[in-house]
């Protein structure tokens, strides 16, 4: 039988080696085309339920594993593949290349079960109006269009896409976490004004090489710092990533007391030594003693932030990051200790400083000590 993928591969292998400039239009609709042609083999690969055999829960799973792509990706392109099936007027365009994949699912998600006839009817027009506008631009025609099929004033529109609204969060192997998510248009404009507000706040000539991309994921960070610090302003702030010493009594039994390995744990995985040291800068400790893997013997807490009173004094001396040339105010600062309290550092007022998280990072995990 004959192999036509591997027709394909042979062909981009020609197109790479090629020192020809290629045609970018002609090269954009072969994309399409390819995009399509990818859409209706998982479609089919989810109807014929062979990842049941292979031994998946669901398709979407097998996509992830089998192709490389967030379990999102795979749900949102097997939707839209299935859509497309309801769709003959936009799959001939798409697989004829003339719209694209963007294209078609500005089409496919306006149409729902209670609009698919009256879309269907518009379908020829629609995808006219595709092949001259971008997706943003054919996005406002079938707002437009919904709008007056519903004649609710966009209501079901604006609901339907909040409830799209999602977030996943998944650690990478190499403990980087991996953010994908649909944000609605609201939240998504809101969250874009705030993020690219404290992002440029944040360049200043000090940072000149931390990337566009760089600074909006310390924007962001710095926006959850900000939240922890409004629920719980000052001194006594706990979270999520406060840290555990989880230590088996066999161990202490074995080597004695305070010579003890101990391991500490933000969050189940292993963490650099100078993260670890940031983590526990300004937190508050649980100490766990276990014997074995599920019998807690005992619960301890420990506090190595500063109390209210003191980090309120950080306020009045500091004024904000103490780190040269930044401008952060108390708000986005955490109290550092100079001398970490690990190895024998007191918790007072010589003793501390306000770093914003940027700079708090610097202190440990960056190549430039603290001025």
């Amino acid at each position: 039988m004959f192999d036509t993928v591997g027709g394909v591969e042979t062909a981009v292998e020609k197109l790479l080696v090629s020192e020809a400039a290629p045609d970018l239009v002609r090269l954009s609709k072969v994309r399409n085309q390819l995009e399509f042609a990818w859409l209706c083999a998982i479609e089919e690969y989810a109807r014929s339920e062979e990842w049941v055999d292979e031994g998946f829960a669901v398709p979407a799973s097998a996509l992830r594993v089998k192709c490389g792509i967030t379990q999102g990706g795979a749900n949102a392109s097997l939707k839209l593949a299935r859509k497309l099936r309801q769709l003959p007027v936009v799959s001939r365009a798409f697989s004829a290349g003339e719209i694209s994949r963007q294209h078609a699912a500005v089409i496919a998600e306006g149409c729902t079960a209670a609009r698919e006839a009256a879309i269907c009817e518009l379908e020829g027009a629609i995808v006219n109006a595709a092949k001259l506008a971008t997706p943003k631009e054919l996005g406002e025609v079938m707002a437009r269009i919904t709008d007056a099929l519903d004649g609710d004033g966009g209501a079901a529109l604006a609901n339907e896409r909040y409830a799209r609204r999602r977030l996943h969060m998944s650690e990478m192997l190499d403990g980087m976490v991996r953010l994908d998510g649909l944000l609605d248009p609201e939240m998504g404009r809101r969250m874009r004004a705030q993020v690219n507000a404290v992002a440029r706040t944040l360049k200043n000539g000090q940072d000149a090489d931390r990337t566009p991309a760089q600074l909006r994921a310390d924007a962001l960070a710095e926006l959850c710092e900000i939240g922890v610090a409004h629920a719980d302003v000052g001194a006594g702030r706990e979270s999520m990533t406060d840290p555990a010493i989880h230590i088996d009594l066999a161990d202490i039994e074995d080597r004695g007391g305070a010579e003890v390995a101990t391991e500490i744990r933000a969050n189940p995985g292993k963490l650099p030594k100078v993260t670890l040291q940031r983590i526990t800068c300004d937190c508050r400790i649980s100490r766990v003693i276990t014997d074995g893997a599920s019998q807690v013997l005992d619960i301890g807490r420990a506090s190595r932030n500063p109390t209210t009173a003191q980090f309120r004094a950080l306020v009045a001396r500091d004024r904000g990051c103490t780190w040269p040339g930044c401008d952060r105010p108390p708000g986005w600062c955490r109290s550092h200790h100079i001398w970490h309290w690990t190895a024998g550092g007191p918790t007072n007022l010589d003793n501390l400083r306000l770093l914003c998280g940027y700079h708090h990072r610097m202190a440990h995990e960056g190549d430039r000590a603290p001025p």
